[in-house]
């Protein structure tokens, strides 16, 4: 289901969120689900099990994407049930990984950039990211919402959970990676895991 004023190719965009995701991660367990626009246009969103309403987007990759991340949040925020106040890196960052697999899969070859987006390191978080490190004002990756500065929390809860998922896939290989995600995911589904829980597997 999906309500908008403009003419993207959405319902493929919903469609392709959950085939990723349930071939990726688990199968979407659910009848349905909704995709609601708002009259923002700040290209962010918000999730909530079954339904996510995003702003209105400036093109189709970025409506896409935002599309993916809102949807790509019922597998962890939403399914596994994990406590994204006390332990944002558990959704944010697992949703962002997916994120990142599925902007490779979907837009990798795309050239249109324009000559200053050109310019710009393509992986302008995971810079962000290092150069906090390097001069120690990061926080570690386990830290609750309430107590990440603004600017750690973008980049310790979504893009360092990321890296960190990324660099056990690159370990693991990715056959493996998936295997070990799906069996989380299949023992831990609607029971609130906690790191420890993800950790041990």
């Amino acid at each position: 289901h999906y309500k908008r004023s403009q003419s993207f190719n959405t319902i493929q965009y919903i469609k392709n969120a959950i085939i990723t995701k349930s071939k990726w991660i688990g199968d979407y367990p659910y009848k349905t689900i909704s995709v609601i626009e708002s009259l923002n246009n700040n290209s962010g969103g918000m999730e909530y099990p079954t339904i996510t309403y995003i702003d209105k987007a400036e093109d189709s990759k970025t409506h896409d994407l935002l599309i993916n991340h809102e949807v790509g949040h019922n597998w962890f925020y939403g399914i596994l049930a994990n406590n994204e106040r006390a332990f944002p890196w558990m959704d944010e960052g697992f949703n962002t990984y997916y994120d990142n697999r599925y902007t490779d899969s979907f837009y990798s070859n795309n050239n249109s950039a324009s000559f200053f987006k050109k310019r710009i390191p393509e992986d302008w978080e995971n810079l962000l990211f290092r150069s906090i490190c390097k001069i120690k004002k990061d926080q570690p990756i386990n830290t609750s919402s309430e107590i990440f500065n603004e600017e750690n929390y973008n980049l310790i809860a979504y893009t360092k959970t990321s890296l960190w998922l990324k660099e056990l896939e690159n370990k693991m290989g990715l056959a493996e990676f998936d295997k070990m995600m799906s069996n989380y995911f299949q023992n831990w589904k609607f029971k609130h895991p906690q790191p420890d829980d993800f950790k041990n597997l």
